[in-house]
């Protein structure tokens, strides 16, 4: 491995890890944004969704879906994330929660984002900065 040249984009690259970690290896960047928003809003309206990540309401329905209880696909369960509830203000919208499995996966992901990250990335970049010849 290289030298690390931006802390960012590692930090970015174990969120990705950590969400294809799921057992979705083929996680959407869609997907991902759905989840972060709901993670970042808990309790939002569906509604908010899609004006937040730019998609339509049939691309949301079918993320939050999959982000809960079943896929789109008989053959394929959902990641169970996130939970939908009608809006106690208005019977025709959603709200979306996380669900306890959610908030944990949330726990880990925040892990990697705190300053504390800087002390695991200093050990994984001082181990990848070996030499093969350090290594033998």
């Amino acid at each position: 491995m290289g030298k690390l040249s931006s802390e960012g984009a590692l930090r970015s690259f174990y969120v990705v890890e950590l969400m294809r970690s799921t057992g979705e290896k083929e996680f959407p960047a869609q997907l991902m944004s759905c989840f972060l928003w709901i993670a970042s809003h808990n309790g939002c309206r569906q509604e908010d969704l899609q004006k937040a990540c730019s998609i339509s309401p049939g691309a949301v329905s079918r993320n939050v879906s999959w982000l809960g209880q079943k896929h789109r696909f008989d053959h394929r369960s959902g990641l169970k994330l996130v939970r939908r509830e009608k809006d106690p203000e208005n019977y025709k919208a959603w709200r979306l929660y996380l669900t306890p499995r959610g908030e944990i996966f949330l726990n880990v992901l925040e892990q990697h984002a705190l300053p504390d990250f800087k002390q695991s990335l200093k050990e994984i970049t001082d181990t990848n900065d070996q030499t093969d010849e350090d290594l033998e």
